[in-house]
């Protein structure tokens, strides 16, 4: 009886301890300092769609990145003229000394449990006293409980060094209860140990050099020419004035920006129309909202020449008591030249033509105040604005 026992006690420790085996301080030192690559093969038990292979696989690669490894997927494709068996042999038997090959195995359990609601009628009298019981046909409820399981086996070059039956260096079998293998792949993950040589994870082509993009501010100032517009009755003709205004830039890809900014141009306008009810001219301001990309040359030196192309809002502002603002739409083009003295400071030199486009009888001027304006005037053609600035430049960012 006792030697029973202690077979039994045997069996079961074994068997539990085969379900995670964890590899000592030294095996984890020596994985880490010579293993950077890892092969993984992961399969998805009761999912021949492939619905839930993605989730897994990016898991699986979110955590081997995380420890610092350089990865690469292997496929077994059922048909093959190899067992499933042979192919994993033969792929960890070809592995070199500085990579492992990991197995995933993942699996979403479906626990269904069916109960009854024992339905009982009672017949009372008018004192409350029950007389008589019916049983009626019990009714069944069927509830379903999700989880999700993920067995990591991972085996190293040596695995067949020492016997034809590949040990695995690391083993974990993980349950959680959801059905979400991705969580249940990564948590099966997280006793490999990290790379102590990690690899330098290559960026999308769309990031800037070393693997952070450029963010770029300017903040500009210069002369905006004049111009003249038809409306109705006349015209209106705008003055010289100053501008300035501020630019966010985001380089996308290589010389390749997008920016977003604000431009304002103070000036004033001699409105020649017979309803016009003012005398001297009407100061007003446009406040340009504008979205542009462009185009820098020679994107690696100190001095980049550079073209683009804007649009926007404009929001022409009467600063004169009783007349309303109006809203059109902007669009044109610049070119301009950016000079860096330091990684992070620069001038920018440039030139730019926005149009304001006003529809045909677009408003110009107006107001809701009768007293102040009887009537509207309309404009009829578009506005031109031609302006030189100079600006600073800030660059934020690996360069």
């Amino acid at each position: 009886m006792r030697s029973f026992c202690l077979i039994s006690f045997y069996t079961f420790f074994l068997s539990v301890t085969g379900l995670s085996q964890s590899p000592d301080w030294d095996q984890r030192l020596a994985f880490s300092e010579h293993v950077q690559t890892i092969r993984y093969w992961a399969h998805i038990e009761n999912d021949p769609f492939f619905k839930c292979y993605s989730e897994a696989v990016g898991s699986i690669e979110t955590m081997l990145n995380k420890k610092g490894y350089n990865y690469q997927r292997v496929f077994y494709e059922a048909g093959d003229t190899l067992s499933a068996a042979v192919w994993k042999a033969l792929q960890i038997s070809s592995l070199a000394s500085n990579e492992a090959f990991l197995e995933i195995k993942v699996k979403v359990r479906a626990d269904s449990n069916t109960f009854s609601d024992a339905n009982t009628l009672m017949v009372q009298d008018a004192s409350g006293r029950v007389y008589a019981q019916h049983k009626l046909n019990p009714s069944e409820n069927k509830s379903v409980a999700y989880s999700s399981s993920s067995e990591a086996r991972l085996y190293t070059a040596e695995a067949y060094n020492k016997s034809d039956t590949a040990i695995p260096f690391y083993l974990r079998v993980t349950r959680v209860p959801s059905p979400d293998v991705g969580d249940a792949a990564l948590t099966s993950l997280r006793g490999i140990p990290r790379s102590n040589h990690p690899v330098t994870v290559k960026k999308p082509a769309y990031l800037n050099k070393g693997g952070v993009t450029i963010f770029e501010f300017a903040i500009y100032g210069g002369y905006c020419a004049g111009g003249t517009i038809s409306i109705d009755g006349g015209k209106a003709i705008f003055q010289p004035g100053a501008d300035y205004g501020i630019e966010f830039k985001l380089n996308i890809y290589k010389g390749l920006d997008f920016g977003i900014g604000y431009k304002r141009e103070d000036t004033f306008v001699k409105i020649d129309a017979p309803n016009y009810p003012r005398e001297g001219d009407l100061p007003i301001s446009n406040n340009y909202i504008l979205l542009s990309t462009s185009y820098r040359f020679f994107s690696k030196g100190n001095v980049q020449p550079y073209i683009g192309f804007d649009f926007g809002p404009v929001n022409m502002v009467m600063k004169a008591d009783g007349f309303r603002d109006v809203w059109y739409f902007a669009l044109g083009g610049r070119a301009g030249l950016n000079w860096y003295i330091s990684r992070v400071f620069g001038f920018r030199f440039q030139t730019q033509l926005l149009y304001q486009v006003h529809s045909t009888e677009a408003p110009f001027l107006y107001s809701n105040n009768y007293w102040v304006m009887k009537y509207a005037i309309n404009a009829n053609s578009n506005l031109a604005q031609f302006d030189v600035t100079l600006g600073i430049l800030i660059r934020l960012g690996k360069i």
